[in-house]
């Protein structure tokens, strides 16, 4: 696979996306997928952004207003009555009051599987020509039932940050195995900006439309 070009590899929606993590990040990957129209699935261990909520709650460390995509913010506008959102000032206010809900909107209501632990993330080969169609993906997973189970995506983004426990493929060298996010940023702010950067990128290069940026300013 290391050969591969693989910005060559395109997916339709409504392909079938797993996104590994419910944390901001994760969350906004998935909101963005079914934007498009992507059949999306989030597997996440613990539960919607468990670290922030494990956390003391302190003042959010980042510029409130920066806090959400205009996707999130529009996606949360749709399901309230309310003229305009007040837009988070601490932790636990970003947890519960919007990224909790985001998942509770008609476009994630129940595709959020929490206390779900993947276990690996293995290839599978598709019926046809190997050479041309890469493999899919099969996640091993134990569900909030303690069930193991094993499912099957088209395309996996794993957005645990820099930490990852289970086994899986190399991103680097596998066709519609994507990461967002990571460490070495000076800022929680610079962190969830470039997150947002990797998710345009990656959803451009799957609907092979380079100017694809649905975070860009809509003209009016």
């Amino acid at each position: 696979m290391s050969d591969l070009d693989l910005t060559s590899f395109t997916l339709d929606p409504p392909g079938r996306i797993a996104v590994i993590g419910a944390g901001p990040l994760g969350v906004e990957t998935a909101l963005y997928g079914r934007f498009l129209g992507y059949d999306i699935n989030v597997y996440e261990s613990r539960g919607v952004a468990s670290s922030l909520l494990s956390t003391e709650d302190r003042d959010l460390p980042l510029l409130p207003d920066r806090s959400l995509s205009n996707l999130a913010v529009q996606a949360l506008l749709t399901q309230t009555e309310t003229i305009s959102l007040t837009f988070p000032v601490t932790l636990h206010e970003w947890a519960n009051n919007y990224l909790i809900q985001l998942t509770q909107t008609d476009l994630l209501q129940g595709r959020v599987h929490i206390d779900c632990e993947i276990r690996s993330i293995e290839t599978c080969p598709v019926e046809g020509d190997e050479e041309v169609i890469p493999p899919d993906f099969q996640l091993s997973f134990v569900d909030s039932n303690g069930n193991a189970k094993k499912e099957t995506h088209e395309c996996v983004i794993v957005a645990t940050g820099s930490e990852v426990r289970f086994a899986m493929p190399e991103p680097d060298v596998t066709p519609y195995l994507f990461r967002v996010g990571g460490t070495g940023y000076e800022t929680w702010e610079e962190s969830l900006q470039v997150g947002f950067r990797e998710i345009v990128s990656i959803f451009a290069g799957l609907g092979e439309r380079p100017g694809l940026d649905l975070y860009r300013p809509r003209r009016v």
